[in-house]
């Protein structure tokens, strides 16, 4: 049970319904005892409740009270309260915390803006280097890019309660909602809220209002969260469950919540799932009317446990009739949620946490010939699209694109909406497109559909008190015109090469330093060591070449936006050539082994060091050829032999045409250990060999004009860089 209510809160609260395990003690229990009682049935707002009238009455903060309790404002998605919990939990930093803490922790402050606390927590977390990198300033700003494309507005056919999942069909919305069916209803006990339905409202009938609701609208909310922490009772009876409880938990130990309705809302309940005691959401339908859904199982697990299945029925007439299960899914180990099915009713995206993807939950497709087939084995989506961390809530468009929200992915904060042509990303060689901002935001965003000229969407996103509305999104095609001259504007290219062979060289970082904004852009050479940048204005430009182990090159220029005389590309004047090995670089020679207490050249060490050999002859440098030994002899026998070795390879050298002043030979003996095998300590013989190898260190290389301790290998093709955020000599002898 653990695994399962310790997944992301959005995931959870939506569709990840589970039923506790009662406990009866035979006393009144006091209310610590109340509170883990209620957190074992997965009770969270009730658990949260009463931890704090715990604490309330001076009790001490045990690490493990705190804990519960934040895990309890998570799942509840109460993120304000959660940091604040976590944050006391954790004052002093990482401590003791989990991974899985060290993640949260790191998305409640995302979600905040709070990117330079973001990083610190999600440092050193396996697999989210690139989320890392996200939150750098120059990244942000790119993330949030193009802010004009969408207009954002909220609608007023939100209630008190949460929206979420909206799905256009035939000119209505469909959406899910924890919305109460009556004036008064029995609360759900993870969140203290109702089941989900779903529901309908006709496109015509929405309306826009600004960019969040109005004060007197969040304020509303506000109310009805207070009646429903007051509307509660004691009672004999718990019937909100998805299978009765026994007569012996049906005690008087735990509060029965009621919550009150919202008697101001848009839309009616679609029928044929109202009278099911569990949650439903997140349909997708196809060209036939065939409707495809989540829901929970009928009953949980022996461990209390109610995972998701997904659904299938016939929609017509605001009702789903026809219901039955898909093949998908595993009621004591997996769920499978969120359907998104493609016109034809051929292919099914969903997500799932089943054991093999790559993160918590994956998107997984599953095809089939026609309506009428079996559907096959899912596989999970290969390539880009899933990560380490979740991805949910997919949507196919009519023109073909798969949407879908990440918290793993690089994005704002929370979960993000990309896309990626569905035919791609079933191939595995799609890369997701991260939707601009105000699209996505610090907070959880997801649920996309669209009309099908793609210009009208509609999504849900907590960025308003951590309560799930619905937004339209309305696409201008005035600023979408602008961007799409800009991305036909003329492309200015050049090439890397190494200046000794003249070999085109691939990964090169490339720098191009706008002047006019004191910018600088990144390109990555491809395999045919070629950089490109999109032009759209002409200016004065810096472009600088480099790459670890080689120096650096720059030429200056002056971009031009004149398609009719040049074409769409402007070359570069001349390539950037760069100088390889610079002073002080060293590398490693593989695989050149010395029979037991002996140094002449071995046959199969030659090729090796005929490597260095063709090295020398293409590069003016001075080099030392270091021996190094494992720790098994004395120091002194250790250097003598390791200083006969290497001045054995480099005669060697020498004597194939090498001028022996370039060249000088160094025995290292066991002084430069790269593990712990020193002295009398026991070691596999792999361990001892890693000790033994020989080390080229250039002594006077050429030129580079690179800054120290500068590596521009970690910068990606699309980073925008302030050039005050670079050394402040990376671009002299360039200007």
């Amino acid at each position: 049970m653990q695994n399962i209510i310790t997944k992301s809160g959005k995931l959870v609260l939506f569709l990840f319904f589970l039923l506790g395990v009662s406990y009866v003690n035979g006393q009144t229990p006091g209310q610590l005892q109340k509170a883990d009682l209620a957190y074992r049935g997965l009770k969270f707002s009730m658990a949260a409740e009463y931890y704090e009238a715990y604490l309330s009455q001076g009790a001490t903060a045990s690490p493990g009270v705190l804990q519960r309790l934040a895990d309890s404002y998570w799942q509840m998605r109460n993120y304000p309260e959660a940091l604040r919990v976590y944050t006391k939990l954790y004052p002093n930093g990482k401590g003791t915390s989990t991974a899985q803490e060290q993640f949260r922790i790191g998305e409640l402050y995302a979600r905040r803006g709070d990117y330079e606390n973001a990083t610190k927590w999600l440092s050193g977390l396996p697999s989210f280097a690139d989320k890392i990198k996200a939150y750098r300033p120059e990244r942000l700003l790119m993330a949030k890019g193009d802010t004009l494309l969408w207009s954002v507005s909220y609608l007023t056919m939100n209630s008190a309660y949460r929206e979420f999942c909206p799905y256009l069909y035939d000119q209505e919305l469909l959406f899910s909602s924890n919305r109460p069916m009556a004036t008064k209803e029995k609360a759900f006990g993870w969140d203290g809220g109702y089941y989900s339905r779903l529901w309908q409202v006709p496109v015509a009938q929405l309306q826009a209002q600004g960019t969040v609701p109005s004060p007197e609208q969040v304020s509303k909310a506000k109310t009805i969260k207070m009646l429903q922490s007051k509307i509660k009772r004691l009672s004999g009876v718990f019937s909100g469950s998805d299978v009765d409880a026994s007569v012996r938990t049906r005690s008087a130990y735990l509060k029965a919540e009621y919550i009150q309705a919202d008697k101001v809302f848009s839309g009616t309940l679609i029928s044929g799932l109202d009278k099911l005691h569990y949650n439903s959401g997140g349909l997708s339908i196809d060209d036939a009317g065939i409707v495809y859904f989540s829901a929970n199982y009928n009953k949980p697990d022996k461990h209390g446990v109610n995972r998701i299945r997904l659904m299938e029925g016939r929609y017509s007439d605001n009702a789903i009739k026809h219901v039955k299960a898909l093949p998908f899914g595993d009621p004591k180990s997996y769920s499978v949620m969120h359907p998104a099915i493609n016109k034809d009713g051929t292919i099914l995206v969903f997500s799932s946490d089943k054991k093999g993807g790559p993160g918590r939950y994956d998107l997984y497709f599953s095809k089939r010939s026609d309506r009428n087939k079996h559907w096959i084995e899912p596989f999970v989506i290969p390539g880009k699209v899933n990560t380490p961390g979740n991805e949910v809530f997919p949507s196919i468009s009519a023109d073909g694109y798969l949407y879908y929200s990440s918290d793993g992915k690089e994005g704002l904060g929370g979960l993000d909406i990309y896309r990626v042509k569905l035919e791609d990303a079933i191939m595995g060689v799609g890369i997701p497109e991260h939707m601009p901002s105000p699209v996505n935001s610090t907070s959880d965003d997801f649920g996309w559909t669209q009309a099908p000229d793609g210009k009208l969407g509609y999504f849900t996103s907590d960025r308003v008190s951590s309560e799930d509305n619905i937004y339209s999104a309305r696409y201008n095609e005035k600023e979408g015109l602008r961007v799409e001259l800009a991305n036909e504007n003329k492309t200015l290219a050049g090439f890397v090469r190494d200046r000794q062979t003249m070999e085109l060289l691939r990964g090169a970082t490339v720098f191009l330093w706008d002047k006019s904004e004191n910018k600088v852009y990144v390109a990555k050479t491809n395999k045919a060591g070629k950089y490109a940048y999109i032009v759209n204005k002409s200016c004065d430009v810096v472009i600088l070449g480099t790459e670890k182990g080689y120096g650096k090159d720059c030429l200056e220029m002056k971009t031009s936006i004149d398609k009719s005389s040049e074409g769409l590309e402007q070359m570069a004047p001349h390539d950037l050539l760069l100088d390889k090995f610079p002073q002080n670089f060293k590398w490693r020679l593989s695989n050149i082994h010395y029979d037991f207490d002996k140094w002449n050249i071995r046959a199969d060490a030659c090729p090796i060091l005929d490597s260095l050999v063709a090295i020398l002859k293409s590069y003016p440098i001075k080099v030392e050829l270091g021996s190094h030994t494992d720790s098994r002899g004395s120091f002194s026998y250790n250097d003598a032999l390791s200083q006969r070795r290497a001045e054995s390879a480099v005669a060697y050298i020498v004597s194939k045409g090498i001028d022996p002043t370039r060249i000088i030979a160094k025995g290292y003996g066991e002084h430069h250990l790269l593990n712990k095998c020193a002295d009398c300590v026991p070691c596999s013989e792999v361990a001892h060999q890693v000790n033994r190898r020989t080390e080229i260190k250039v002594l006077v290389g050429q030129s580079t004009d690179v800054p120290q301790g500068f590596d521009a290998s970690g910068y990606k093709t699309g980073d925008v860089i302030d050039v005050d955020r670079l050394p402040a000599t990376l671009f002299e002898k360039c200007k």
